[in-house]
């Protein structure tokens, strides 16, 4: 004899959402991509045996399958899901999360709140860089994983602050992840300074390397970056086939104008190529200016005394003799 209930009709249970999820991420995320968390949260706490994926969820949301994907990047981004392999979510629980990582506990007698890692100026400064560099808030529970970096990885703060630099304005990539994997590489490597970024960066992304180097030598290495001047730079090196010395060489001319840039050194460069410059030595040569030289009296009159032959002139020397002797009575 098989034992089996009946179905309910109606929907009359309860979904438990703890108020981590009301406090610290609702009020920063749009609205649909919370309709999205809580409806699948549901059907993940009640459990059934069909299949539920994308494409399900946006028919029963009336919205579109690719909202619903941007929708679970967003909250993995803020750390309260996973998007496991097979493209499953995972629900990650609030409440174990929120003892991890805002009281970050070393042991059982000893946390430390949110409210005292923000105390160090160094820690609240790269947190805002952070939030400036993602182009969005930062939920608390990510920033104090942010914040752990410094001690978890041994990393300075400035080098964390250029990792997001890198990954978000040069690389184009907004996954907090992803910096951190940056950051697990070069604690891994050794890295602990810019200089050992930059060796990193001669081995692992050498066009960076070279544009950093530009920059930095400009004075713009903080200016948002711009990939037509990364392109621009890169030209310098893989289609004039310049090398450093030589970039940097151009660069120095900058030194009589107020704006230093980039576009004005790529005109110095193109004006070497023109004239096949190849190493600095040819620069005095085959790079100077020739300017005509500037008119003088001497220079008028020679141009008038070419006018008359030796005769002629000294004719008018003895004129102009006799005329100077009867001006002073002689």
């Amino acid at each position: 004899m098989n034992y089996k209930l009946e179905k309910n009709k109606y929907d009359f249970d309860e979904t438990p959402i703890p108020n981590i999820f009301f406090n610290d991420f609702m009020p920063n995320a749009n609205g649909d991509f919370v309709k999205v968390y809580l409806l699948a949260y549901k059907i993940a706490l009640k459990g059934t045996n069909e299949e539920i994926d994308n494409k399900i969820l946006a028919d029963m949301l009336d919205m579109l399958e690719s909202d619903i994907e941007r929708a679970w990047e967003y909250w993995e981004k803020q750390g309260i899901i996973k998007i496991l392999e097979n493209k499953e979510i995972e629900f990650l629980n609030l409440k174990e999360l929120y003892i991890r990582d805002v009281y970050n506990l070393k042991d059982e007698s000893q946390k430390t709140p949110y409210s005292e890692v923000v105390e160090d100026p160094k820690i609240a400064n790269l947190l805002t860089k952070a939030e400036f560099f993602m182009r969005e808030p930062i939920a608390p529970l990510k920033k104090m994983d942010i914040a752990s970096w410094v001690s978890v990885y041994n990393m300075p703060p400035d080098l964390i602050e250029e990792a997001f630099y890198y990954a978000t304005e040069v690389k184009n990539i907004y996954d907090i992840k992803y910096i951190e994997g940056i950051i697990r590489n070069w604690s891994k490597d050794g890295i602990r300074t810019m200089e050992d970024v930059e060796k990193s960066y001669i081995e692992h992304d050498e066009k960076y390397y070279r544009f950093s180097k530009v920059r930095k030598f400009l004075g713009l290495e903080r200016k948002k970056f711009n990939l037509v001047d990364f392109n621009i730079v890169s030209s310098w090196f893989d289609e004039m086939t310049f090398d450093m010395d030589m970039v940097l060489e151009a660069c120095k001319r900058t030194s009589t104008i107020s704006n230093p840039n980039i576009k004005y050194v790529d005109k110095i460069l193109k004006s070497w190529k023109e004239k096949n410059i190849r190493n600095k030595e040819e620069i005095p040569e085959k790079d100077r200016i020739k300017s005509p030289s500037p008119k003088t009296k001497f220079h008028n009159f020679k141009q008038i005394t070419d006018k008359y032959s030796e005769e002629d002139l000294e004719d008018v020397a003895k004129k102009k003799r006799e005329e100077s002797f009867r001006k002073f009575g002689i």
